[in-house]
C-alpha cells in the first residue's frame, strides 16, 4: 500500500496534475486583485466574495493551500528524478541501444571499418570495441538532461518561495529636499533634485531623481535614477515609477497669521479641526486649461498657467468649489486658505528579494537541462563488419543525415589519397 501511495506520489501523471492545478492558481492569482481588504471583495464578487477570501484567492501566493501544493510538487519532482537517476547515470557509464526497425544501415562495400572509427573519432566520437561489436558515442551526458532540468525547476520554485516570504518592498514619495531613513539597513538617502524631461509636444520623455546616499562608515555618494535605470543599495533595488506634483497650503487668520500648514502629494484631503473643514486638493494644472465639458486639465507639465481645482466640505457637506492662481485667496469664515506654490515629487518603488539569486541559479541549471535534453542529446553509431547504424531516441533522420555527410567526406579522402 505504501510502495502505491510512493509510486503515485513521484508519478509523471501526478505531476502533470499538480503542474495545471498550480498553473490554474496562478492565473487565479493574476485575474483577481491581491491583497485587497475582505469589503472590496465582497462589493467587487458580491455571492462569491467571501468564497474567494475563505479560499484564499485574495492572498494566492502566500496561501496555504497554494504552498502545500508547490510542496507536494516538489517532492514529485525530486522523488520522480531520485527514480529516474540511477539509470541515467548508468547510461552514462555502460549502455549501448539497440538498433530499431527505422535505423538505416549506411554501411557500403569501399568502406574500411577501421578508418570510419577513426574518422568518427576525430570528429569527436568516442569508439569503444566490444567483442560482440563497436560503437562510436557522443553526448553522454545527455543522459541526465531531464534530471538536470528538474532540478533547475525546484531550484526556481524554492527561490519563488523563498523570495515571496522575505521580500522587502514599498512605496514612498519624496519632494526635492526631503530625507528618507532605512533603519534596519543602515541607509539614508536624500533627494537633491526631481526633474522631467519633456518632448516638444510638452509630454513627459523621462524623469530623473538625484539622490545623495548616506551609508553607516562609509563617505556620502550622489545616484541619479531614471525609467529603467534602477538604483541597487546593499541589495535592495529602488525603481523611477512615478511622479506628482507636491501642493504647499496654508491656512492663515484674518491678520495673517499661519494657523496651519500642510504639503499635499498622495493624499489629496487637509483637514482643518478648529472649522471641522476638510480641503480636497482635486488637482493641480501647470498648463491649465477646460476641455469641452467644462473639467480642468492640463495641457502639459510645463508650468505656464498654474492653477488649483479646490473643493471644500464642512461637517453639513459640500460647501463650494474654486479654480485659484498660486497665491490666491479662498475666504471662508474668519480663515483664508492659500496654496502658495508647487513643486514636482517623485515616486519610487522599492524591493528587496532574497529569492533573486537562487531564481537566477534554478534558471541557468534549466537552461543547461534544456541543452542537454535536446540539443547534447546522446547519439550513437553501431558499427560492425557489415553495419553502420545511427541510433539516438530523437531526431535520428537528422541525424542520419549528418553520419552519412560524414561518411561522404570520408569517402572523398579516401578517394584523394588513392
Amino acid at each position: 500500500m505504501l510502495k502505491r501511495f510512493t509510486n503515485f506520489l513521484t508519478s509523471l501523471k501526478f505531476g502533470i496534475i499538480l503542474f495545471i492545478i498550480i498553473a490554474v492558481y496562478s492565473i487565479i492569482g493574476t485575474v483577481i486583485p491581491q491583497g485587497m481588504d475582505m469589503q472590496f471583495y465582497l462589493n467587487q464578487y458580491q455571492t462569491f466574495g467571501s468564497l474567494m477570501v475563505f479560499l484564499q484567492f485574495d492572498q494566492v501566493y502566500s496561501s496555504v493551500i497554494y504552498l502545500v501544493i508547490v510542496f507536494v510538487f516538489i517532492i514529485n519532482l525530486v522523488g520522480c528524478t531520485l527514480k529516474i537517476l540511477p539509470l541515467q547515470l548508468k547510461k552514462m557509464k555502460d549502455y549501448i541501444p539497440n538498433k530499431g526497425k527505422n535505423n538505416e544501415n549506411l554501411y557500403e562495400n569501399w568502406m574500411d571499418i577501421e578508418d570510419i572509427k577513426r574518422g568518427f573519432s576525430k570528429r569527436g566520437f568516442k569508439v569503444i570495441d566490444r567483442e560482440e561489436g563497436s560503437y562510436a558515442v557522443k553526448h553522454r551526458i545527455g543522459h541526465i538532461g531531464s534530471s538536470v532540468t528538474h532540478l533547475g525547476i525546484v531550484i526556481i520554485i524554492l527561490g519563488a518561495l523563498i523570495g515571496n516570504m522575505f521580500v522587502k518592498e514599498g512605496y514612498i514619495t519624496l519632494a526635492p529636499g526631503e530625507v528618507y531613513v532605512f533603519d534596519e539597513d543602515g541607509f539614508t538617502f536624500r533627494l537633491n533634485d526631481f526633474y522631467l524631461d519633456l518632448r516638444e509636444d510638452g509630454s513627459v520623455e523621462q524623469y530623473y531623481s538625484e539622490l545623495t546616499v548616506y551609508e553607516d562608515e562609509k563617505e556620502p555618494r550622489e545616484e541619479m535614477i531614471w525609467v529603467n535605470n534602477p538604483l541597487n543599495i546593499n541589495g535592495m533595488y529602488f525603481y523611477q515609477s512615478d511622479y506628482g506634483w507636491a501642493s504647499k497650503m496654508q491656512i492663515t487668520c484674518a491678520d495673517g497669521h499661519v494657523h496651519q500648514e500642510s504639503i499635499i502629494k498622495e493624499n489629496p484631503h487637509a483637514f482643518y479641526e478648529p472649522e471641522d473643514l476638510t480641503v480636497f486638493l482635486y488637482g493641480y494644472f501647470p498648463d491649465f486649461s477646460m476641455d469641452m465639458h467644462g473639467n480642468p486639465v492640463t495641457l502639459s507639465q510645463n508650468v505656464r498657467n498654474p492653477a488649483y481645482a479646490v473643493v471644500l466640505y464642512n461637517e453639513e457637506g459640500y460647501v463650494d468649489s474654486y479654480i485659484v492662481e498660486p497665491g490666491q485667496p479662498i475666504k471662508y469664515k474668519d480663515i483664508v486658505i492659500t496654496f502658495v506654490d508647487s513643486v514636482l515629487y517623485t515616486g519610487l518603488t522599492y524591493r528587496q528579494d532574497f529569492g533573486y539569486y537562487p531564481v537566477l541559479i534554478g534558471s541557468i541549471v534549466l537552461t543547461l537541462g534544456i541543452l542537454l535534453s535536446f540539443y547534447f542529446y546522446p547519439k550513437y553509431i553501431l558499427i560492425s563488419p557489415d553495419e553502420i547504424i545511427p541510433v539516438t531516441r530523437q531526431n535520428v533522420w537528422g541525424f542520419t543525415i549528418k553520419i552519412k555527410k560524414i561518411l561522404e567526406e570520408l569517402n572523398k579522402v579516401r578517394g584523394n589519397n588513392q
